[in-house]
């Protein structure tokens, strides 16, 4: 019997498969494989548990955190998609140039990421 999960701890649950997307490809050694799987699924069991005002809580701290990087992200990803569907190019003056780093890619790259994340 398998039950329906909150919004909140489906979130959570999301965050925790997207550092576990982060960390994967990195473990090369078995046992810090074994290790990592374990704590990754207590993790996952502790979230089940937790009430959801605490995951929402904990949820909007790590918005706050991470909000203005994936904003810039946001932008550089929405400056490579206009370039590559051919706007003029915009100057890689001041904060642009810094946002553009974020997203260093040629426009067919950019074009693939861009369906990839159906934008």
């Amino acid at each position: 019997m398998t039950s329906q999960l909150s919004t909140p701890k489906e979130f959570a649950i999301k965050v925790l498969e997207g550092f576990d997307n982060l960390a994967r490809p990195e473990i090369q050694n078995a046992v810090i494989s074994k290790l990592w799987d374990f704590i990754k699924n207590y993790a996952k069991k502790v979230i089940i548990k937790k009430p959801d005002e605490e995951l929402q809580i904990k949820l909007f701290k790590i918005h706050k955190v991470f909000k203005e990087h994936f904003d810039n992200i946001d932008m550089a990803i929405e400056i490579k998609k206009g370039e590559a569907l051919g706007s003029p190019i915009i100057p890689n003056l001041g904060e642009i140039s810094e946002i553009r780093k974020i997203t260093k890619m040629d426009n067919d790259k950019a074009l693939q990421l861009i369906k990839d994340l159906n934008l």
